[in-house]
């Protein structure tokens, strides 16, 4: 090693003290920074209820050795609902402790912050140093993670003549939390063309949003001539799903004579007879009626069964009758099942089994006759199309999943073999970026002309969201010929999205679709000259440019849409186009029990075949209240190309009419319900009238048995001269009986008994009192006792509950609120009832002392001997209230706003409420007002 030299040592002695010193100075000076001052919320995690006021004390306590000296304590955001907090400087001695109260009231724009946590900054100085610190305390709120789904419209109608129709529905957040939701749509049973099949929306916390989807028959179905479109919504952030809805739709026809059937979700485990009349003459007995069972302890079953008889011909007929039965991961069903998910209408009298494979896969396999009746003399007994086909779903939902399907179809009436095999599988690549992506291949084979299709279809939907922007890419192809719902149809959606503060967005939209199907040559005919004989030629197309800006004021929802469309209509007889310039308006809005939505679109348009251009406008007015709803629309002029095929003298202007309302009721301590609803539509385009009315009602006898009615009368008039005018009608009653629900396989029953224990010893003695009709919960499952205190959740999976009784009267239960349910439980619960004991804060003014206090929000403390602590708040009225058991109590308040004259009090409380009103007495402090006198 080389010496050093001289210069270098000299430094090297003179340096390494200096920064000995430099490096224990700052050692001391941040070892007093850490130990200075201790800062933090007294509470860390604080509950809120929506309306109410809560405080939250903010507590600083010097440990250093020095004085210090604190200042600019604020919020580190604007919170809405912070009512107060100090911002006086002050001074802390070493080892001094201040409690700073900060109070807030959880209002709307609180609940909807999108953080939960609430942060304070403030700085200090000392002797020694300066400094800025902050902490933060976090709130937990009652968020509602479901979503609503639900139409505006209570009845919504599918026109099989129009290309599409147009269904409108609200999407709900009822939680306070921004959401991102994917909604997916799916017929029941399978028929109708839905697009999009899927979207995703962004919620702001409880907005209300419309949505619109545009659905089409693809394939006419005769077994179930009405559709139920079931509506699935899906939270983005853990792939849960968080609501769902079914929307009817009846399709208009002008022969229909028939009562409308039950919607799929409801009227579950009863059985009906009834007797029917037609104007007809088609006079029938029906029964009805579903239950479901457990057969054995793993062996749960369900059965459904409709049935009419005609008693003038001795004559009946069993439709949508079948019996389910599931065994652990197997469901096998007999009698009229229906599939899903094949892309393909799936319906008929057969067999389906499906059957679980691991955690994430399934395997289904069904084979059957497309015939609408099960058995039956009523109908004869054709031989309908054979089917039979198999699906296999994979994947986790938060994750890679899909389904592949396989069906086979042999029609005899139609002379045509058809396949169908279609794969169709969603994924994400981040949380940011999902696809969906879908894929099939058709062959179809006519038996008598030996000719055959072949036909393919595919998929790509895309969707992400990138800070205050989002994107939708919906597209779809399906060649002419291919035998699936999508027949001939080409669909292309560009969705671009930008969203501002305050529920604000705008959007671009491009759209371009077609449907151009292909089909087979009649089989039944022989050929013809030039080729076989085919099926009428059908072509529409739409092509759009949609730009939107969608805002909210309080609680009104508008949106304005400018947009440029072009539609096309081609058949065998003629073709039609038809370019339109319009402007959509839509405003809606809710207060109270009252609803009302105005949706309007004005257009400047032209057909191609003319040179001149004309006005028309589409409006309709729904308006809700309660249970009662009014729809009007009013046409003027043609709004679409299908209106020209009857608008032929386009100098001539022409409007339609429509009223339609319904009341959805439930009278007489809810021993009456029902529905009625009526309609008038006038038509100057096609010259007609027809009206409307119908109802449905149900009167109980008793809890288990009901008298059910149900009434139909329609009136039709051409009111073109020597035009066709009549009537038909429909009335139906009979009785119903209702059967228990079961518990399904896995779940649990649990029966409780309410009791009044008036001796404490957790027993329902004689003469002790049930307690009838009082709420209770298990966690989210809710029940009412009845006239013997007794009640029963079914259907209850395995777990722990939290049982909650009667807390707004001040009781409380004999035994542990946590129930742990492994298998069927039965108990009597007992109640005590607490004591009641109320207070009143009043302030003590000094004379001349006009200035107004509030002592809302401040904490009143009730202490027992055993050194429990129970909490009240003061509400509006400068009152607050305990509900305490018996015992000795310190009742007391810490708050330094004020004085207080007599800050505690001890009571003893007993059997019976307590009757006298604590009073709590303050001043203001640092007040005082001298009056002189001359």
């Amino acid at each position: 090693m080389n010496p050093q030299t001289p210069i270098a040592t000299t430094i090297y002695r003179k340096t390494t003290p200096f920064l000995v010193i430099v490096l224990l100075n700052l050692s001391f000076i941040y070892g007093q920074d850490s130990r200075e001052i201790e800062a933090y919320f007294e509470v860390d995690s604080v509950a809120i209820v929506k309306g109410a006021t809560f405080i939250n004390f903010f507590v600083v306590k010097n440990t250093g050795s020095s004085e210090i000296t604190v200042q600019d304590l604020a919020p580190q955001e604007k919170y809405p609902g912070l009512l107060f907090y100090p911002k006086a400087t002050f001074s802390l001695t070493p080892g001094e402790e201040k409690r700073l109260p900060l109070k807030f009231i959880a209002n709307l724009d609180f609940m909807k912050m999108s953080s939960n946590k609430v942060a304070f900054s403030f700085s200090y100085t000392s002797s020694t140093t300066s400094k800025n610190v902050a902490t933060s305390f976090n709130i937990k709120k009652e968020d509602d993670r479901s979503i609503a789904i639900y139409p505006f419209s209570r009845e919504n109608h599918l026109n099989p003549a129009l290309p599409e129709s147009s269904i409108l529905l609200f999407v709900q957040n009822r939680g306070y939390s921004k959401r991102s939701i994917r909604l997916d749509f799916q017929s029941l049973p399978e028929g109708l063309e839905i697009t999009p099949k899927q979207q995703t929306i962004s919620l702001e916390g409880l907005e209300k949003r419309m949505v619109e989807i545009k659905v089409a028959p693809r394939k006419q179905n005769v077994l179930f001539p009405d559709y139920n479109i079931q509506v699935n919504a899906t939270d983005l952030m853990d792939n849960k799903n968080v609501g769902s809805s079914h929307i009817q739709l009846v399709v208009l026809s002008s022969n229909r004579q028939i009562a409308r059937g039950m919607d799929a979700v409801r009227g579950n485990n009863f059985a009906e007879i009834n007797y029917n009349q037609n104007s007809s003459g088609f006079n029938y007995l029906q029964l009805r009626g579903n239950t479901e069972f457990a057969a054995t302890e793993n062996l749960y079953g369900r059965f459904n069964l409709n049935t009419d008889y005609y008693p003038q011909d001795g004559l009946y007929n069993l439709y949508d009758t079948w019996l389910e039965l599931e065994h652990k991961t197997a469901v096998v069903r007999i009698g009229n099942v229906q599939g899903s998910d094949y892309d393909f209408s799936v319906s008929g009298r057969g067999g389906k089994i499906a059957t679980a494979l691991g955690a994430h896969s399934e395997v289904e396999v069904l084979a059957l006759e497309n015939n609408y009746s099960l058995y039956g003399t009523y109908f004869p007994q054709t031989e309908g199309a054979k089917m039979a086909g198999a699906k296999y779903s994979f994947g986790n939902p938060k994750a890679f999943n899909g389904k592949l399907s396989y069906i086979f179809e042999h029609d005899p009436r139609l002379s045509i073999d058809t396949q169908v095999a279609n794969l169709a599988s969603s994924f994400s690549l981040s949380e940011q970026h999902n696809f969906r992506v879908e894929a099939g291949l058709s062959q179809e084979k006519g038996i008598l002309n030996k000719d055959e299709n072949t036909g393919a279809t595919a998929e790509l939907n895309y969707d992400t969201s990138i800070g205050n922007w989002n994107f939708q890419s919906l597209n779809s192809y399906a060649t002419k010929s291919y035998a699936g719902l999508s027949r001939g149809s080409y669909f292309f959606n560009q969705r671009i999205g930008r969203e501002f503060s305050g529920s604000k967005r705008a959007f671009l939209l491009y759209q371009s679709s077609q449907v151009e199907p292909e089909y087979l040559s009649n089989q039944q005919s022989q050929n013809q000259p030039g080729g076989f004989a085919s099926y009428p030629k059908y072509f529409h197309s739409t092509e759009a440019v949609k730009l939107g800006y969608q805002f909210s004021v309080q609680n009104w929802n508008f949106l304005f849409s400018p947009q440029i469309e072009q539609q096309k209509s081609e058949n065998n007889l003629m073709a039609r186009g038809l370019l339109s310039y319009r402007l959509h308006t839509n405003i809606g809005t809710t207060f109270g029990d009252h609803g009302i939505n105005i949706s309007a679109e004005y257009s400047n348009s032209k057909e191609d075949s003319s040179v001149d251009w004309f006005n028309s406008l589409r409006a309709t007015l729904s308006y809700r209240f309660n249970g009662f709803s009014l729809n009007g629309t009013a046409q003027w002029n043609p709004t679409t190309v299908n209106d020209f095929n009857s608008y032929y003298n386009t100098d001539q202007e022409f409007v339609n009419y429509n009223l339609y309302s319904s009341y959805n009721f439930q009278v007489l301590s809810g021993s009456l319900s029902g529905s009625v609803s009526a309609g008038a539509n006038y038509s100057e385009l096609y010259q007609n009238l027809s009206k409307n009315i119908s109802g449905n009602l149900e009167y109980k006898i008793s809890t288990n048995w009901s008298t059910t009615g149900y009434f139909n009368y329609s009136d039709y008039e051409s009111i073109q001269s020597y035009g066709y005018s009549g009537y038909n009608y429909q009335f139906r009653v009979g009785v119903k009986k209702y059967f228990t629900v079961a518990t399904s396989m896995g779940n649990h029953k649990v029966s409780l008994q309410l009791f009044e224990d008036a001796n404490f010893n957790g027993l329902l003695d004689s003469g002790e009192r049930v307690l009838a009709n009082e709420v209770v919960k298990l966690d989210k499952y809710v029940a009412l006792t009845d006239k013997n205190g007794k009640l029963t959740f079914q259907n209850v999976p395995q777990g722990t509950y939290k049982l909650e009784v009667n807390q707004s009267a001040g009781a409380r239960l004999m035994m542990d609120p946590m129930i742990m349910v492994s298998r069927n439980v039965n108990l009597k619960v007992g109640l005590v009832k607490n004591i009641r004991v109320t207070g009143k804060l009043t302030e003590i003014r000094q004379v001349y002392d006009f200035k107004e206090t509030t002592v809302t929000g401040i904490v009143v403390y009730a202490k027992s001997e055993e050194g429990l602590v129970h909490t009240a708040v003061v509400n509006q009225n400068s009152e607050f209230e305990f509900f305490l058991k018996d015992g000795k109590y310190d009742i007391y308040i810490e708050n330094d706003k004020y004085s207080y004259i007599n800050p505690k009090q001890t009571i003893v409380v007993k059997n019976t409420d307590y009757t006298e009103s604590l009073l709590f007495e303050y001043k203001k402090k640092d007040t005082e007002i001298k009056v002189k006198k001359f």
